[in-house]
């Protein structure tokens, strides 16, 4: 059975996570005029490249290095039909590289063609078989296709050939968080955050790792960090305050959350719509935190001033 591809759609208590596709980025590097793979084009996630122009013409004659960084921001912009030219172009013009086919298995796997997304990158390993990003493509990949033993394969020798590939571990603990593997996915998670400690979906993970075992302050700690490391998910507000509501019991804090997000959503800034009355929430609030401040208001007693006697 095919699984969804975890950097689409992942680690969920009340948390979805969302990543974009993934994908390289040309060095500054020229090098010799041949296209040897010796001669190493930097390599990187799509999401850390920045946006670029994605040209539709006058690419051809293009030194192979720079169309690989015009690659790239077609990918980021979602131009799959420019993809795939660029693709069968540095497929002949830098046939000793893995990037042709590398660029043709992202766009198959965008099509939904996996055997053929597959094929390419097998195509692109025999090339450069010790490219951490590609065996990391490779593993999201089966695990969409269901090969979760395979997956977890590929996902570790990314992992051993970039120790860096920050991606990789976090996919690995998402893996075992899957399998319910809670301690493993920690481990996972928590390898992916000492190289960046502001990755969002291993800090969902955390958050997600830490409701299992219903640690709620710290689920909420990390939530927190991943409100900062995306500002405009609201589904991390969203769980944020529920766990600050229900289980934590600060309802000022959660009653600022969903403040947060009412006006984050009537500006239409958030990255999805809310599915959830938010004036009635705040308002509930609003209303609890009222009684309770009566409640514990402390009514002092005068005491009446006493009756003088005549004798």
């Amino acid at each position: 059975m095919r699984r969804k591809l975890i950097p689409m759609a992942c680690l969920t208590f009340v948390i979805n996570a969302c990543a974009s596709p993934q994908n390289r980025k040309a060095s500054a590097d020229v090098g010799a005029a041949t296209p040897l793979y010796s001669e190493k084009v930097g390599a990187v996630l799509v999401e850390k490249v920045r946006a670029g122009s994605c040209p539709k013409t006058s690419w051809e004659s293009v030194d192979w290095r720079k169309l690989v960084s015009y690659a790239n921001a077609c990918v980021k912009n979602g131009d799959w039909a420019q993809v795939e030219k660029m693709g069968n172009h540095l497929a002949i013009v830098s046939s000793d590289t893995p990037w042709g086919a590398y660029y043709l298995s992202l766009s198959a796997a965008n099509q939904k063609n996996f055997p053929r997304a597959i094929w390419m990158l097998e195509l692109a390993l025999k090339k450069a078989p010790r490219e951490g990003i590609l065996h990391y493509q490779m593993g999201r990949l089966l695990w969409e296709t269901g090969d979760e033993a395979g997956a977890l394969k590929s996902l570790k020798t990314a992992s051993e050939e970039n120790a860096d590939l920050t991606e990789a571990h976090s996919l690995m603990g998402t893996l075992a968080f899957h399998r319910q593997d809670f301690s493993s996915a920690e481990k996972y998670f928590q390898k992916a955050l000492e190289r960046d400690s502001g990755h969002w979906l291993s800090l969902m993970g955390m958050a997600s790792v830490r409701v299992k075992e219903n640690n709620w302050k710290e689920a909420e700690n990390f939530l927190q960090k991943c409100v900062r490391a995306n500002p405009l998910s609201s589904r991390v507000r969203v769980a944020l305050a529920q766990i600050q509501e229900q289980h934590l019991k600060k309802l000022a804090e959660a009653l600022e959350v969903y403040k947060d997000l009412k006006s984050l959503s009537s500006e239409n800034k958030l990255d999805e719509i809310l599915r959830f009355n938010v004036d009635e929430k705040i308002n509930n609030l609003e209303q609890t935190l009222s009684q309770a401040q009566k409640v514990n208001q402390v009514t002092v007693r005068q005491p009446a001033d006493e009756k003088k006697v005549s004798k």
